[in-house]
């Protein structure tokens, strides 16, 4: 879904969005696995491959639109970017936010994402 903006080899080479330490769990999708930490204190998902993610196009979608997250802020739902992708971070913000009303939006709405609370480290591209 993101190959417009982030190819699959970047995503397969930082593998970032797909190892967690405890307190950022948060952002894990659910498994239904019990969670073992490595001996850096990482939790790694069970479906991250040397090549990236086996699952490839069976994603849950909240790992098919990562950086991007569906949270929710008060009483609004909001598409908010992460922090943590550099290669999507370098790209200008309005490529970002036009992406973002081109392509994702459509499907954020009428797809049921995990919704989380909103973290103040990422940016408000989208007010749904």
């Amino acid at each position: 879904m993101l190959n417009r903006i982030l190819s699959t080899a970047d995503c397969a080479e930082c593998k970032l969005c797909c190892n967690f330490y405890e307190h950022e769990l948060w952002e894990a999708p659910i498994t239904g696995e019990e969670v073992s930490y490595d001996e850096r204190g990482l939790y790694f998902c069970p479906e991250l491959g040397e090549k990236g993610c086996k699952l490839v196009s069976e994603r849950p979608f909240d790992c098919q639109i990562y950086p991007f997250r569906v949270m929710k802020l008060g009483e609004f739902t909001v598409i908010a970017l992460s922090p943590l992708c550099k290669k999507v971070n370098e790209k200008p913000l309005s490529e970002l936010v036009e992406f973002v009303e081109s392509e994702l939006f459509e499907k954020v709405k009428s797809h049921h994402a995990q919704i989380k609370d909103y973290d103040k480290s990422y940016v408000i591209l989208k007010v749904l």
